[in-house]
């Protein structure tokens, strides 16, 4: 079975990634793009991510930004974040320094990221998911901080209230409203009942919105079948494992999840079971539907506070970003290969159809 493969080669590379770590001294890995890689840390230094390539421009800004794991949602919000940016005159490369980090889904790497974000000479940090940003917030004491892709930032402990969020930091939150979805699968499939949710168990953001789903299931006479993972290649297995008790699978806005949406996506898919997402990417990719946020835009207006607080707004006079606007997104194929009709009254509410 293809998620079986997956597994396998999900846990042959992390076999990989150990065995270079003990050759690298345990250095993370930096993240894709100009910065993150390069020089080595010192040998009497503990591991941290490489400085940022390249010299920075006269008179220009330096920013870092640290992102959890690279999945097209998260990589939508950061390119955003830049267009956002560079629309306010803060061009990478020209009035702006970036370094940039990927984590690769290792909490320890994204600790160890922050920490080299709190020694270097920043003029903000933006974190990118709920992780990152907890890792930043604990580490960078003495820099603003902008977030982005963290869906309950209040639970989370980033800040007070979204409306005061507190001295230091602020940022956009990308929470999908829950009885959307759960609306949605009930005007796709009528008759179900049960619908299996795979979550990332000890995440903040993925328990907050797991609790949300439960509560307005509950006001839909619908039932939650639920299995906790700690690592994305958990994530085929416990979808196997519950498909033949549920009628549908929802995807959360959940990072380590999402991470494995093809492996998630090929199970389900033995099974025959529809998957319902939280974000459109995941949609591309063979889910059913969604009512998804446009990332890409709520990257850019993430990249609108940056600008502010570069510009000399501080952090705690800026509001929170809660995006309330979602459109409808639905996967043709999928739909025909389960035999699914859309029901006229939502195909007259598609806006993007893959």
């Amino acid at each position: 079975m293809r998620w079986m493969m997956w597994v396998k080669r999900a846990a042959a590379g992390a076999a990989l990634f150990v065995l270079l770590g003990l050759v690298a001294c345990g250095r993370p890995t930096g993240g894709a793009g100009e910065a993150g890689s390069g020089a080595s840390a010192p040998a009497e230094a503990p591991a941290a991510p490489g400085p940022a390539s390249g010299e920075k421009p006269s008179g220009a800004k330096a920013i870092g930004i640290t992102q959890i794991v690279e999945h097209p949602s998260l990589d939508a919000i950061r390119e955003g974040i830049l267009e956002g940016l560079a629309e306010a005159g803060y061009v990478e490369g020209k009035t702006l320094q970036v370094d940039y980090e990927n984590a690769q889904g290792d909490r320890s790497i994204a600790t160890a990221i922050a920490e080299k974000f709190a020694a270097s000479p920043l003029d903000l940090v933006i974190a990118i998911t709920t992780t990152s940003a907890q890792a930043v917030k604990e580490a960078v004491t003495d820099k603003p901080i902008v977030f982005a892709a963290v869906t309950d930032p209040v639970a989370a402990g980033l800040v007070e209230a979204l409306d005061r969020p507190g001295e230091r930091i602020t940022g956009s939150s990308d929470q999908t409203p829950v009885d959307l979805e759960l609306d949605l699968i009930r005007k796709v499939l009528p008759d179900a009942r049960t619908i299996g949710i795979v979550y990332h168990s000890g995440e903040v953001n993925a328990e907050a919105q797991l609790r949300a789903t439960e509560a307005a299931a509950r006001d839909r006479g619908l039932a939650i079948e639920k299995r906790g993972v700690t690592a994305a290649a958990e994530v085929p297995q416990a979808v196997a494992s519950i498909a033949r008790r549920v009628d549908a699978f929802l995807i959360l806005n959940d990072n380590l999840v999402v991470s494995a949406a093809d492996a998630y996506l090929d199970a389900a898919g033995e099974a025959r079971k529809p998957v319902f997402a939280s974000d459109p990417d995941t949609v591309a990719k063979g889910a059913v539907a969604t009512y998804g946020i446009d990332q890409r835009a709520l990257g850019r207006r993430t990249g609108e506070i940056a600008a502010r607080i570069l510009d000399g707004t501080p952090p705690s006079a800026i509001p929170v970003l809660v995006v309330r606007d979602t459109e409808l997104v639905v996967n043709r194929r999928a739909l025909e290969r389960l035999g699914i009709v859309l029901p006229a009254a939502l195909e007259a509410e598609v806006k993007v159809a893959y």
